[in-house]
């Protein structure tokens, strides 16, 4: 935990505009719930005295940033899957950021080409079973729920859910 506050640290200290510190504010627009990632800008705030001025939203930030244009005052835009990243990407509202320090320590993988955005963090994907209903083995990975016998047995979200869909792609992809 110690060492992700750091980097988050050193996340925004990279990212954000010489003109962001002269003000001695950064302003982030964030899908991130609230209870997970305002304790690391409070602990930024601790360490740097920079003030992080938080718009969380549950949705709508691509169509805000693309009515403020130039004048948007996002320093920071903090997302929560690549589906939405892509989103940003192809309506171009996302600026390079030249930072060895990202570089270095984010790998090529978990970051744009052309240095639009980087990522901080992966989620996840669990399967649980009944070992009371399902033998040991029977799923030994994600695309065994495709199977036929697991139809109408199986809870999760809405297959239109934006985390499902990005599940659906990364399974293509690989």
């Amino acid at each position: 935990m110690k060492f992700f506050i750091i980097f988050c640290n050193v996340l925004l200290i990279t990212i954000l505009s010489s003109k962001s510190f002269a003000s001695g504010e950064v302003n982030v627009y964030s899908y991130r719930q609230p209870i997970l990632i305002d304790p690391f800008f409070e602990e930024f705030t601790k360490s740097t005295g920079i003030k992080v001025n938080v718009l969380h939203a549950k949705k709508g930030l691509l169509e805000r940033l693309l009515s403020e244009g130039a004048n948007t005052p996002a320093d920071l835009i903090l997302t929560v899957d690549i589906s939405r990243l892509k989103q940003f990407v192809e309506k171009d509202v996302l600026i390079p950021i030249d930072s060895s320090i990202l570089k270095k320590n984010i790998p090529s993988h978990l970051r744009d080409s052309k240095n639009r955005w980087f990522a901080l963090s992966k989620r996840a994907r669990i399967v649980v079973v009944s070992k009371d209903r399902v033998p040991i083995g029977a799923i030994t990975k994600i695309e065994d729920l495709a199977e036929p016998k697991w139809k109408g047995k199986i809870c999760t979200r809405s297959g239109s859910h934006a985390y499902n869909r990005s599940l659906l792609a990364s399974i293509i992809a690989t």
